[in-house]
Order: C-alpha cells, then sequence, then structure tokens
C-alpha cells in the first residue's frame, strides 16, 4: 500500500520523486507502511542506502531543516547567536567532525550556548555520523551554516 503522498513524507515540503520506489518505514507503534520521498530526501538522508527509513533519517530531515530555517533568519537578521554561539560554531567548523569530538563539544556547559537555538541544531550530528562519513552529503546545511557563522567570528 502506498500513501498517494501529494507531499514528500519525510519533509513534508516537496513533491515525491516521478517513478521512484516508495521505502519502508517502521512506526515504533504500528505496522510497516511504505513512504515517497522527495528526490533530496530520498538522495541526502543518511540511510539512503538502505530499503527502509531509519531513526537517523528522521534527525537529519529535523536538523536539515532547523539548519536551513536558522541560516534564513541570520541572513535576514531576524536570528541574531550569541557571542558564544559564533565562538562555538567557528570551533566546530574548524574540527573534524567524528562522533566523540562532536559529542564533547555538546557538552559544554556554557549556559549562554545551551539557551542558544544553535546546539538544538548540533545535537543529531553525534548519531548522524554513526551512520556517514564527516564529509557526507547529509550534513552539508549544518557545515554552511557553522560556516556561515565562523566567517562572522573571524571578522570580529
Amino acid at each position: 500500500m502506498t500513501t498517494g503522498a501529494v507531499t514528500c513524507d519525510l519533509c513534508h515540503y516537496r513533491r515525491p520523486a516521478a517513478g521512484a520506489p516508495p521505502v519502508a518505514a517502521r512506526p515504533p507503534d504500528g505496522p510497516q507502511r511504505e513512504m515517497r520521498l522527495c528526490a533530496p530526501c530520498r538522495e541526502d538522508r543518511p540511510g539512503r542506502r538502505r530499503r527502509e527509513l531509519i531513526e537517523e533519517d528522521f534527525s537529519w530531515q529535523v536538523m536539515s531543516r532547523q539548519a536551513h530555517d536558522l541560516a534564513d533568519a541570520y541572513a535576514a537578521g531576524r536570528w541574531l547567536p550569541y557571542e558564544d554561539e559564533h565562538r562555538w560554531a567557528l570551533g566546530l567548523a574548524r574540527t573534524y567532525w567524528t562522533r566523540p569530538a562532536l559529542e564533547a563539544a555538546l557538552r559544554d556547559p556554557n549556559p549562554y550556548l545551551r539557551a542558544g537555538r544553535l546546539v538544538r541544531v548540533v545535537e543529531p550530528l553525534p548519531r548522524i555520523l554513526g551512520i556517514v562519513g564527516p564529509g557526507d552529503r547529509s550534513l552539508r546545511p549544518v557545515q554552511a551554516l557553522l560556516d556561515t557563522l565562523a566567517v562572522w567570528s573571524t571578522r570580529s
């Protein structure tokens, strides 16, 4: 059974890819179902080599959306990160991303960092890095956001 989705079942934003086979999803409570994905979700999700969606795919989708939203808000001047968030972004942009490195960065007890919006975008990264490598295309939205913030940090 297919969903007959008008929009992608993962991002709920774009139209599903025409002619692409559905992927399976196993919700925690309920029967397995088939989901139709748009081309970006099909090609960029961490579990793209699998025939079913995994938990990291859902985390990736939320993380990507938040990264895009923050980047747009920053460019439009609707989001002004704390100075500590800028410094943290600079450090993350310069770090070779491994699961242990990001887990250590997320343990930063700085209350201004914890109160900011950036930390919520980065929180899924260690789990996603358990599936993909540090240069994977699924990480591009977060890398772009951190690079943008890091550029500002080096100027000030």
